[in-house]
């Protein structure tokens, strides 16, 4: 099922919508959407130039990306996107949930710097897969600017076909969610980096099937190996009869 919600990235004091990215509906199970930041009103050119001819010329340090080309870069990505993903659930069969990535894209359309703002997705493996697909793939060059910024989200839906993970509360993990807070606090201030998010699936044993992660900065992604390999070197409490799936958040 394709879903989109409006969100909102700011340049400036100027707000741009969303635009839903329709090109994604061959991702099987998942919506997605992506935003671009946008110069603000200049009446003219991004680049001014003074003094005349021979003057000195400024540029901005983010320039505009066309969305249009950006929609059709992600669509030509979206094939790898979507090996990604069906990976994972070879793995993780009920696996599901939402990404956002925010990307720094350079003249000549390079991503410079890649990583996820948000993720309930509870894979790192599929994260770090669709991460590379997402730097690897050719974007539009800034226009007006040394870089670029592109903000995007998908939601994946878990197989029908498979019954779905037990939500559980961070309170489920008993004594031991004061030592997982502390583990990723740890990693978090190991690299700077701002407030962590990790989403895990736990086996019927308490033993982490899978790892996710996501921060509010690119310092972040630094972290996510710590993170990941702290969480899956714990035992927790038994979710139960069935796998169970919780979110961790440390600032």
């Amino acid at each position: 099922m394709m879903k989109s919600n409006d969100t909102s990235l700011r340049f400036g004091s100027l707000p741009v919508l969303v635009a839903a990215l329709a090109a994604l509906a061959s991702i099987a199970g998942c919506g997605g959407e992506v935003t671009t930041n946008k110069p603000p009103d200049t009446g003219g050119s991004e680049t001014s130039n003074s003094g005349g001819n021979g003057g000195p010329s400024f540029e901005a340090e983010i320039g505009a990306l066309d969305q249009d080309k950006v929609q059709s870069a992600l669509q030509r990505a979206s094939g790898k996107l979507s090996a990604c993903f069906h990976s994972g659930v070879r793995r993780i069969p009920f696996m599901g949930g939402e990404i956002r990535f925010a990307l720094r894209i350079a003249q000549g359309g390079t991503a410079t710097v890649a990583y996820l703002k948000e993720s309930t997705l509870g894979d790192r493996e599929t994260e770090s897969c669709m991460l590379g697909a997402l730097r690897g793939a050719s974007w539009p060059s800034p226009v007006g600017g040394k870089e670029g910024l592109a903000e995007g989200g998908f939601s994946f839906d878990p197989s029908a076909d498979e019954r779905p993970p037990v939500t559980l509360e961070p309170d489920r993990l008993g004594k031991e969610l004061p030592k997982a807070k502390q583990a990723l606090a740890t990693c978090r201030q190991s690299q700077g980096a701002g407030p962590i998010k990790a989403t895990m699936y736990l086996d019927t044993d308490g033993k982490p099937l899978a790892v996710g992660v996501s921060s509010e900065d690119a310092k972040g992604e630094a972290a996510a190996s710590c993170v990941v390999d702290a969480l899956r070197g714990m035992n927790f409490p038994s979710p139960g009869s069935y796998a169970g799936k919780v979110t961790l958040i440390v600032e």
